[in-house]
């Protein structure tokens, strides 16, 4: 997919992949080794946070906009999923993006946390416990396989950004629910048809989806003035 915004092309280095990605690992709490691709530079960092039973390139294409456009975005692998070590344990989730967060943290001002399906429920649980700049949920379950945000999204106070698919039947009316119970700013963005997650990227409405994503982190970012809600 083309990028949003005209710029520079990255110049790759030594360090860095062809498409200008960097290979990265980090720890959880836990112990398990998870690895994922860091994209671009910048002060502001946007974690990638992939569904499940899908991986971390789900999201590569999106992750090179953000760099094109000025961003540092991370993508990775829960536990057990293609690059990463373990065993797959969805209700660790939250638990290997604290891993993630605590990776990025040091190396942008702000972070923003965009997470589609299990991604999306980890987003949440995070952001109740860490400063994030904003958060993309991208049709997000309330409870899926020991995740349950139904009470976290009321401890939200972040810009929140719901998205969902008319007839995505794995969650009928979910990010309606979870918008209710949201604090302001919130806003919920609906396309049409059934894709579920990340398959909203590779669909009909996939320019319509990056163009909406990098407007909400731009408008918020401008907001930030350097620092974390």
């Amino acid at each position: 997919m083309a990028p949003i915004a005209a710029c520079a092309q990255l110049n790759p280095t030594p360090s860095t992949e062809s498409d200008g990605a960097e290979r990265v690992s980090f720890v959880t709490a836990d112990g398990i080794t998870l690895r994922g691709h860091l994209y671009g530079h910048g002060s502001t960092g946007v974690i990638l946070a992939h569904m499940y039973p899908a991986d971390q390139q789900d999201w590569a294409d999106f992750a090179r906009v953000l760099a094109a456009n000025g961003y540092r975005a991370l993508t990775f692998d829960f536990r057990g999923f293609s690059e990463s070590e373990g065993s797959a344990g969805v209700e660790f989730a939250d638990r290997d993006l604290q891993a993630a967060y605590g990776f990025m943290r040091p190396k942008v001002d702000r972070i923003f946390l965009a997470g589609a399906s299990m991604g999306a429920d980890a987003s949440i649980l995070v952001a109740v416990h860490q400063p994030v700049a904003g958060l993309i949920c991208i049709s997000t379950p309330i409870r899926f396989r020991g995740l349950d945000v139904e009470d976290a999204i009321t401890h939200i106070h972040a810009p929140l950004l719901l998205i969902t698919s008319a007839q995505d039947s794995l969650v009928t009316g979910e990010s309606e629910a979870l918008l209710l119970r949201a604090s302001k700013p919130r806003a919920l963005k609906t396309f049409p048809g059934h894709a579920h997650g990340t398959a909203l990227l590779y669909g009909p409405y996939a320019a319509d989806l990056q163009r909406l994503m990098l407007t909400f982190i731009r408008d918020h970012d401008a907001h930030t003035g350097g620092s974390d809600h």
